[in-house]
């Protein structure tokens, strides 16, 4: 029982790592979806056009005054 809760608790940590690892949202980003295939950032109200909900902060990239 031990061993399977030390396995869980590195399965846990594994998969907190990769998450953090494949996105660059951080808590201040709230994507919103405007229309089909057009979202938009309720934070700094940056706008992406896909089909899935964005995975990138555009903050950085353009500050929070310019629109993508």
């Amino acid at each position: 029982m031990p061993i399977f809760l030390i396995l869980l608790l590195f399965g846990v940590l594994a998969y907190l790592y990769w998450r953090r690892k494949t996105t660059t949202l951080t808590r201040e980003c709230r994507w919103r979806r405007t229309a089909p295939g057009a979202w938009r950032c309720a934070f700094c109200g940056a706008e992406m056009a896909s089909e899935d909900s964005p995975l990138v902060c555009l903050k950085h990239e353009n500050g929070p005054s310019q629109k993508m």
